[in-house]
């Protein structure tokens, strides 16, 4: 191998140079920014502690700044927003509460059964239809303590909307329609209530089946003259058809035929030729 000549290593020997001083200047500037950033992290954490002693706020860093902080406590599911469910005390769901009274602690204090004596009262027979009874006497006598619908109170006491509306006469327990909920209520009357008044209107049970029979007679009737006119009106229609067979016939003619008026000489009436239809004509 060829030696290298005086001039080469001393190039050699400069490009060393050159590169150590340019690796010596990359470490410098390394090291200036490593502490650059320790200084500046230094001072903030120190006015970050200042401001929260004097109780400023504190400012997000960069690793927090996107960070939002949540109280789990106070979240709730909405079902995203579709099948949220109403609130409890919303009108259209809200319900009246039947409260008891205080109980009280003597036996002789406390209401009890007007039917047999027991102080397991119905809440519902109280509150509402201010009446003093058990369930157990309740299904014992339903001819007395049965609930009826306001249709039912129509047809078996024959009593109107403005009497059944009257909230004095009848006091009234309003449930939701189990049919459909979004109908009207449903309206259930006390039975007892019903036959008292359906007494004095109608003069006792007796004369409330008076009333029955007598509307059943009138039913009757109109459903007679009903039918009666309906076949009055077939026997006519029946005996046009057969007198119109029978004039066909005697003028012997098709069952349809196209008419051919001519004037009669009575002003303006023309009579047909073939079957005798007379019309009248107006010129204008």
């Amino acid at each position: 191998m060829a030696e290298l000549t005086a001039e080469q290593l001393a190039r050699i020997d400069a490009n060393r140079k050159q590169a150590k001083e340019r690796l010596r200047a990359a470490e410098a500037i390394s090291e200036s920014a490593v502490a650059g950033v320790d200084k500046g992290l230094a001072t903030q954490g120190a006015a970050n502690s200042h401001r929260n002693e004097t109780g400023g706020r504190l400012r997000a860093s960069k690793m927090t700044r996107g960070y939002y902080e949540y109280n789990l406590s106070t979240m709730r599911d909405t079902k995203a927003g579709f099948i949220e469910e109403e609130k409890a005390e919303s009108p259209e769901k809200k319900r009246r509460v039947l409260d008891l009274d205080t109980i009280a602690l003597e036996l002789s204090a406390q209401d009890s059964c007007v039917e047999c004596g027991s102080i397991d009262l119905d809440v519902t027979y109280a509150k509402v239809f201010r009446t003093q009874v058990c369930k157990a006497c309740i299904e014992k006598i339903p001819d007395k303590y049965s609930l009826l619908t306001k249709t039912e109170a129509k047809e078996d006491y024959l009593l109107t909307d403005g009497e059944l509306r009257d909230r004095d006469l009848f006091p009234v327990w309003e449930k939701a329609n189990p049919h459909k909920s979004t109908w009207n209520n449903m309206l259930l009357y006390l039975r007892r209530d019903l036959e008292q008044f359906a007494v004095k209107k109608w003069g006792g049970l007796d004369g409330l089946d008076r009333e029955f029979d007598r509307r059943d007679d009138e039913k009757r009737t109109r459903k007679e003259k009903k039918y009666r006119r309906s076949v009055a009106d077939l026997r006519r229609r029946t005996r046009a058809d057969e007198w119109e067979k029978q004039r066909r016939e005697r003028l012997r003619l098709e069952n349809e035929h196209e008419h051919e008026f001519e004037a009669t000489g009575d002003g303006d009436e023309q009579k047909c030729s073939s079957c005798g239809l007379i019309i009248e004509v107006e010129e204008f």
